[in-house]
Order: structure tokens, then C-alpha cells, then sequence
């Protein structure tokens, strides 16, 4: 480790001593330390962890030493409103008393449902489950059902949570994401190809147009690096589905009601047969949501003729995340175009002035995203454009990745994927700010790798 890294370990350590002392004990009973893969932060990189949270407010997050972080990860890009948004906070402060669960049906998941149906176009009916996980599973099962096919087409680079039906990788490009344990399912009914790739998705769908039930996608690569959708790409997806008796399904988890309020298949003006939703729609409390046209969800009508089981979980339509999410639909739906075009042109903004940095420093880096999705990437060598998740895969260097985000830290800055997502409470001198840090990670980063 060079002396200059040093320096930042130490800084870091010497700021973090409790939250240090904390990740040993979560280690000591957690895998890894951790209950979610991606929550170190690539402190493991430096013999490191993560600062332990205390509280939050706004655009701020309060650790266990007394640091206060500016987030742009802002609790996986669900945190829309920012943290403990007074709309949110009052509907379940008057929620509580009513009891946290009923294990029954209730009024407030209509409300929380009309919202949803109303807002976006693909959505006639729904359920609610309690992660994006199982979402994105039943979506395939229904869409299986429906068909009569048994194959899923998924984008390389895809996320679509941790289930057994989606999560298996097909390619060497996502090496290192693969899982033992699933191997033993010789998962060859899921099949992918390149985002951005027209000419691949029309040949994946004319081979296995008569083993093909579903192609599920991103409308926005999410996960895979904040990539948009080049100009043409969706609407080819939407034609040769529909030509071929394949279901179009959008995995709008980080999308729905980020990038408008009708989510990203309203923004672009595509619209599929089936959407899962999640995040956004749960205003910081767990939710999932599988949506789509009534003849297909009708078939998880089980006392009357339906024969798909996508249902069961304890926790479905929870009273604490339908109030907390009707809470952020309102907020959102009265804001209106307002809200979304203040979110989308700071979006714009904040990457025109990062890109700006990386030129001006000749850096190897690139920055994506769409509206108030941000990603900085950083690559082994210089790339010329960035339309996949395979360009990301192949590329990345995870050594200046885990260095900025250890140099945001250190500016008492929240990142995730270079920078993250913006909230409507990140004001004009916050971005000035996550800027300023930016200019200094990458000029440190170049200067000395």
C-alpha cells in the first residue's frame, strides 16, 4: 500500500474507532460482517468497515462516532423524500397505535394499490409482497404460467434480486457474481443477452421465440451502472415481444417513480405486459409489488380458477409500508412535473460538471445515468463509449472504485457506485459540495495510480 493510501486508511480509522470496534463484533456474527452483500462499502479493500449509522435526517447520515455524512446512496435509491420526511414520519407515527401488522386485509393497501394502478400504465392489477426479490420471481412464474413456455431472457448485467429463478449468471462477464448452490439447478432456462444491443435481443428472440415466456429487463441499467437505453433500444424490445408471444417485463425497483411519476416506462413511453416495483413505493419500509395487465395477474386468483401461487408472505401489504408509501406517492404526485424536472436537471447537471473533472484530469473514468441517477465508473483503460453492463464488467477497475469511495468518506461523503441517487431535499450547495469532493478524489486518484 502506497504511503499516500496510508494516510486515508489512517484518517479513516482515526475518525471511525467505534464503528470499527462494531464491525468486529458483526463479523463475529454476521457473514462477512454484513446482512447485505454490498454493505461494507469496500472497506474490506483496507482492512477496513463501514461506518455504523446512528440516525438520519434530510440528506444526512449520523454515525456512531459523531460524523456526519452527506448520502447520495440515500438507503438504496428508495429514499426519494430523504430521510425522515415529515409526510412519511406523521403517517406512521398515526399508523402505530393501530398496531404495526394485522396479518389481515386492510383499507390502507387499496389506497396504496389506487395510487400505483393509477400512476403507471402497465399496471391494471397487483400484489404486494415485501421484497423485489420475490416480485421479480413471481413475475417470471406468471409470465411462465401464462405463456406455457419455460425460458426467461434477462439483460447481462441485470439485477434482479437473489432468487433462484433470476439470479443465475450465463456469462464469464459476470464471473465473480456466480453462486455455488445454485449451480445444481443446471439453470438453463434463463438465456441473456447485451443491453443496448438490438441486433441481440432480435436474434435472442427469433431462436427461442417458441421457448421464450418473458424477457425481463431494467428500462434503466440499474444495478449494472446507471446505463440508459440507447435511442430505439426499448421500443424493439416492446415490437418483438409482442410479434413473438413473449411478455415484456419491467423491473422498475429503482426506477418506478424516480425518473416521473408514472416511472421510467411512462418517461420513455414504453409500456410492458407485467412491472415490479419496490423502494420508492414502500417510503423507506419493506415492499414489493408485482403488477401488470389483469389477464395475466388474474391468474394468481386462486379460489376462482387461478392456478399460480404468487402470494403467502406474512408481511404482504403491511399497514407500516402502505401508509409510508401512500405517504410518498402523495408528496411525489403533488409535486408534480415540477418535482421531477428540478430531480432530472440536477441529475443532468451534477454529470456534466463530473464529466468536466474527469477531462480535465484525463482520468480514467466515465459517468452515467439518467435524471437523478448518477454513476462514476472507473476502468483499467480508457473507454471510447459505455452502452453495457458487459463494458462495465470487463473494464472496471475495482482498486480506484473502492479508493473513491474511501476518499468520499473521508470528505464525510456517502457514495455508492461513484455517487448515487438524489433525493428532492439535496439542495444546490449539497451537490456544490459532493462536486467539490469529486474534483479531489479523481485528481488524487490519477495523480497517484
Amino acid at each position: 500500500m502506497t504511503n499516500w493510501i496510508d494516510k486515508e486508511v489512517t484518517k479513516y480509522r482515526d475518525k471511525h474507532k467505534k464503528s470499527l470496534h462494531l464491525w468486529k463484533e458483526a463479523k463475529k456474527r454476521f457473514p462477512g460482517g454484513v446482512s447485505h452483500n454490498i454493505r461494507d462499502f469496500h472497506m474490506n479493500d483496507f482492512n477496513l468497515g463501514p461506518p455504523f449509522i446512528d440516525r438520519a435526517h434530510d440528506t444526512n447520515l449520523y454515525d456512531v462516532d459523531g460524523n456526519v455524512y452527506l448520502d447520495y446512496w440515500i438507503t438504496h435509491g428508495a429514499a426519494i423524500l430523504g430521510h425522515t420526511h415529515e409526510a412519511i414520519s406523521k403517517a406512521i407515527s398515526k399508523q402505530l397505535p393501530n398496531s404495526n401488522h394485522y396479518g389481515m386485509v386492510n383499507e390502507l393497501a387499496i389506497k396504496l394499490a389506487d395510487k400505483i394502478i393509477a400512476a403507471t400504465p402497465s399496471v391494471k392489477k397487483l400484489r404486494f409482497c415485501t421484497t423485489g426479490t420475490e416480485a421479480t420471481m413471481y413475475a417470471s412464474r406468471l409470465a411462465r404460467a401464462y405463456t406455457g413456455k419455460s425460458k426467461i431472457a434477462k439483460i447481462k448485467g441485470g439485477w434482479h434480486g437473489g432468487n433462484d429463478t433470476l439470479f443465475y449468471y450465463v456469462t464469464q462477464v459476470e464471473a465473480g457474481m456466480e453462486s455455488k448452490g445454485m449451480k445444481e439447478l443446471e439453470n438453463s432456462n434463463i438465456i441473456s443477452f447485451d443491453y443496448n444491443d438490438m441486433e441481440g435481443a432480435i436474434n435472442t428472440i427469433k431462436k427461442y421465440k417458441n421457448e421464450l415466456a418473458a424477457i425481463i429487463m431494467e428500462p434503466v441499467l440499474g444495478a449494472g451502472g446507471a446505463i440508459p437505453p440507447k435511442e430505439g433500444f426499448l421500443e424493439v424490445i416492446r415490437e418483438e415481444t409482442e410479434k413473438n408471444n413473449i411478455l415484456l417485463i419491467y423491473d422498475e425497483i429503482i426506477t418506478g417513480f424516480r425518473l416521473s411519476y408514472n416511472s421510467a416506462q411512462g418517461f420513455f413511453g414504453v409500456t410492458p405486459d407485467l412491472t415490479t416495483l419496490g423502494k420508492i413505493v414502500g417510503g423507506g419500509s419493506p415492499i414489493g409489488v408485482i403488477g401488470g395487465r389483469e389477464d395475466i395477474l388474474e391468474q394468481a386468483n386462486l379460489p376462482n380458477g387461478g392456478e399460480v401461487w404468487i402470494g403467502g408472505g406474512t408481511f404482504s401489504a403491511n399497514p407500516i409500508s402502505m401508509v409510508a408509501g401512500l405517504a410518498t406517492l402523495e408528496t411525489l404526485e403533488k409535486g408534480g412535473s415540477d418535482l421531477y424536472n428540478n430531480l432530472n436537471n440536477s441529475g443532468e447537471n451534477i454529470r456534466t460538471q463530473i464529466a468536466d473533472i474527469i477531462d480535465e484530469h484525463n482520468a480514467l473514468a466515465t459517468v452515467t445515468g439518467v435524471g437523478s441517477m448518477i454513476s462514476i465508473h472507473w476502468f483499467k483503460e480508457k473507454l471510447t463509449k459505455l452502452e453495457t453492463g458487459s463494458d462495465v464488467k470487463l473494464n472496471l477497475d475495482s482498486n480506484k472504485n473502492a479508493l473513491h469511495t474511501l476518499l468520499m468518506f473521508n470528505q464525510d461523503i456517502l457514495t455508492r457506485g461513484g455517487l448515487g441517487y438524489l433525493s428532492i431535499k439535496h439542495k444546490k450547495e449539497d451537490n456544490q459540495r459532493a462536486i467539490k469532493a469529486i474534483n479531489e478524489s479523481v485528481k488524487t486518484i490519477t495523480k497517484n495510480t
